[in-house]
């Protein structure tokens, strides 16, 4: 087993922790794409009491506006947030955990127009020291040199379309690479790339994030062996927690619940409603 049976239970403060990790990896991604030249995406970072609010306003989608960690303790700054977006002509998403809200934060999301848009589960556990084996897979880190083939396989993963937003999430995915915190694999099959994956780690937390497998190589165990792989890597570098995300139900789920992975708990995406812009249609959580 990868995972130590004495995980420790789900707490407010244990909430708070694990998001810290998911809100840490999309804030030095946001960072890294506001640093490019002119900010060609126009990206912003705010922050409102605890909550975090990312903005691309070139990229203008609900799916990359997104607030971050919010809790019933932000109630007061709900009308600025929402104010900061509109100032920009941007919709944008609320990432809400269930330890962290209250009925009164959710009826004011309704109040304001807000709608339930998507559901996906937060998945946790202690990190072990055991060392994965994959005969038929071979997995290394990416180089910085490789950042065009890294993108092009999370674009044919995920059947990414052209959109307004194609060169945001092609940097976004790009930029991953430069970032310190993070390390990016690639799994490979017969000496052909078949999956990636990212670690990030921060306060000894280790984030297991966008794991992408291409379609021709799915069945093969790309995806668990990239887990595995950075499991064990947290592990090593003296986290104490691991922590994912995946669509409810979905492959992904089941397969960090086979290597020990528990939920933690179900996030929901409340989204302002917008007739001119139609719910996204990707979402890498639940491929």
């Amino acid at each position: 087993m990868i995972i130590d049976k004495t995980i420790p239970a789900v707490t407010p403060a244990l909430a708070a922790q694990l998001e810290n990790s998911i809100t840490f990896f999309s804030a030095e991604k946001q960072r890294m794409l506001s640093l490019l030249p002119g900010n060609p995406y126009g990206v912003f970072i705010r922050s409102f009491g605890k909550a975090h609010a990312f903005l691309a306003q070139r990229a203008n989608s609900a799916a990359f506006n997104r607030v971050h960690h919010i809790s019933k303790n932000d109630l007061p700054y709900l009308d600025a947030i929402l104010d900061w977006y509109r100032s920009y002509d941007a919709v944008c998403s609320f990432e809400i955990i269930p330890l962290l809200t209250s009925p009164s934060l959710l009826w004011h999301f309704a109040k304001r127009g807000l709608y339930q848009s998507g559901f996906y589960n937060v998945l946790y556990g202690l990190p072990g020291t055991e060392t994965a084996r994959f005969p038929h897979i071979d997995i290394r880190a990416v180089e910085p040199e490789e950042k065009d083939l890294f993108a092009d396989v999370y674009f044919t993963s995920f059947g990414v379309s052209k959109t307004s937003a194609n060169n945001y999430v092609r940097d976004s995915i790009r930029t991953l690479i430069d970032i310190s915190s993070n390390q990016c694999f690639f799994a490979f099959i017969e000496k052909r790339v078949a999956a990636i994956a990212v670690l990030s780690v921060t306060q000894q937390i280790g984030y297991l994030g966008l794991a992408a497998t291409l379609p021709s190589f799915r069945g093969y165990g790309c995806h668990k062996a990239l887990l595995q792989v950075r499991i064990e890597k947290a592990a090593s570098q003296g986290c104490q927690l691991v922590v994912g995300q995946a669509g409810v139900g979905t492959i992904s789920q089941r397969n960090m619940e086979r290597l020990g992975l528990r939920l933690a708990y179900t996030k929901v995406d409340w989204t302002i409603y917008s007739e001119r812009q139609e719910p996204n249609s990707f979402d890498p959580f639940n491929k």
